[in-house]
């Protein structure tokens, strides 16, 4: 079998535009003896789009497809077009590892000097541990960089690649993509295979690929239809050799999500790879099914905290409040929570500002004023750090006098807060005041597992959650200290 034509992807969106270089980039790309495939071409055209403006009609170009088909070639033609034709000024190549990244150094060195045209263009090749990178005349850089737990800081560039998308992290994304605005036509272009449970970045851009609504994405996925849809057992189907109607020994299935079947992938090298890897890796990898977090990225759907909102909502007294903090430390948030006159329970975000120099301060400013019944804090998070110096203020396990209640939960009291605080949400018992912190860490927040039971992930969240773990545990915090007496109302922000 031979395949020589478009084999479309199962998504497709991409913006409008006015023009495209596409086609000059692949013939940069035949020139350096790395022509590309239909698909190539096909994206090629959108991530070198223009608009009226003649800027790039694209901010992102996402493509999710089987290892080995069309992702690192793709990668390397956009590089030679950003070098070469629109004569960037700086291109950064990512990768999860410092091993991919280097192979890609190597494979583009070798394209580059193997062609005169290109290589006269060269000014120096930095060959190092790290510093790997191509220089040329003109003030024109290709580095290639490994991303680090330490952020994206130093992936800024005009043009940026981030090969491996299902690695990345939100701390990656939250360092880079601001730094991108200074630039006069930044671009992002991802590459991966369908994701892992833990990869919350790539799954919201895959969610926003998926909808066709971002009016600067361009997305593109290979995938087989859904295992539900193909295999005999449906969504039950453990994908193990021998299982009857299993859609992973369909080869017609296979080419849906391999456009390089029949070309540089061989029909007996894919049974092979059905026989040989773990059926959940062949099913991710060649079927492009993703794996899914455990409890579900969001179990808390945004229309349903939507339903939720009441700006007017107003909280009586007593309240509890709580704390926490990003891993990185960038930003921290206070959160109350208690019961408003008709019953309901409701949670505010008092606080949400960078750093956590003002934090210790501001909360025993907020509970000298209030009172609260509990001050909450997760030890074992990021904000446990805190613990020490929140005892010397007068936050106490046991207080006495005119100390204050520390109350520190364990990991099978956060899993009991976070499913609370779900099952208020999901079933009308909950209020909160529209804020947009807390409504954006609600869109992006992700799980964990944790015992039988899940939750609340900075790891796996595509936004900053603090505010919603705050809000998390100010809500246990008076669950279990808290008072049922109605009396009067008092404004937060008093």
């Amino acid at each position: 079998m031979t395949v020589s034509v478009l084999v479309d992807p199962a998504y497709r969106s991409q913006p409008q535009w006015r023009s495209t270089l596409g086609p000059e980039v692949a013939d940069l790309a035949r020139l350096a003896g790395f022509g590309p495939d239909p698909e190539q071409e096909m994206i090629l055209d959108a991530l070198f789009a223009l608009d009226e403006r003649g800027t790039s009609a694209c901010f992102e170009v996402a493509t999710v497809v089987g290892r080995q088909n069309l992702k690192t070639g793709l990668m390397k033609q956009a590089a030679l077009g950003w070098l070469f034709l629109t004569e960037e000024r700086l291109v950064i190549w990512s990768a999860h590892n410092f091993l991919a990244a280097e192979e890609a150094f190597r494979d583009l060195e070798i394209l580059i000097t193997g062609c005169a045209s290109l290589s006269r263009q060269v000014k120096h090749i930095h060959r190092g541990n790290g510093d790997e990178a191509i220089e040329l005349y003109g003030d024109r850089r290709l580095l290639f960089k490994t991303r680090t737990k330490g952020g994206g800081r130093s992936l800024s560039g005009d043009k940026v690649i981030l090969d491996e998308a299902f690695a990345l992290q939100p701390m990656h994304m939250g360092a880079m993509l601001p730094t991108l605005s200074a630039r006069p036509d930044p671009q992002v272009l991802y590459g991966s295979s369908a994701g892992l449970a833990e990869s919350a970045v790539l799954r919201g851009i895959r969610d926003r690929g998926r909808a066709g609504k971002d009016a600067r994405l361009a997305y593109f996925e290979w995938c087989a239809p859904p295992q539900e849809q193909v295999c005999a057992a449906g969504a039950k189907c453990t994908h193990a050799l021998g299982t009857e109607g299993c859609g992973c020994d369909k080869p017609e299935l296979w080419q849906i999500a391999n456009p390089q079947l029949g070309r540089r992938i061989s029909i007996d090298f894919m049974a092979a790879e059905r026989r040989a890897l773990p059926p959940s890796e062949f099913a991710r990898e060649h079927m492009g099914w993703w794996d899914e977090p455990v409890g579900g990225l969001i179990p808390i759907t945004v229309e349903a905290w939507a339903a939720c909102a009441d700006e007017e909502s107003q909280v009586q007294d007593p309240v509890a409040i709580a704390v926490d903090v990003t891993p990185d430390r960038s930003m921290a948030a206070i959160a109350v929570a208690g019961r408003r006159a008709d019953g309901l329970m409701h949670g505010e975000l008092v606080e949400h500002r960078t750093g956590t120099g003002w934090l210790m301060d501001r909360l025993v400013e907020l509970a000298s004023r209030w009172r609260p019944c509990a001050v909450v804090l997760n030890p074992a998070g990021p904000a446990g750090s805190l613990e020490k110096e929140m005892n010397e203020r007068g936050f106490k396990t046991e207080p006495v006098g005119g100390e204050w209640r520390l109350h520190l939960v364990g990991s099978r009291e956060y899993a009991q807060a976070c499913g609370a605080l779900t099952d208020d949400v999901n079933n009308g018992r909950w209020a909160h005041a529209d804020q947009a912190p807390l409504n954006k860490a609600v869109e992006g927040a992700g799980t964990r597992p944790l015992a039988e039971a899940w939750a609340w992930s900075h790891r796996n969240s595509l936004n900053d959650i603090s505010p919603l773990t705050a809000i998390t545990l100010a809500r246990h915090g008076f669950a279990a200290h808290g008072v049922t007496e109605p009396v009067a109302p008092f404004a937060i922000w008093s």
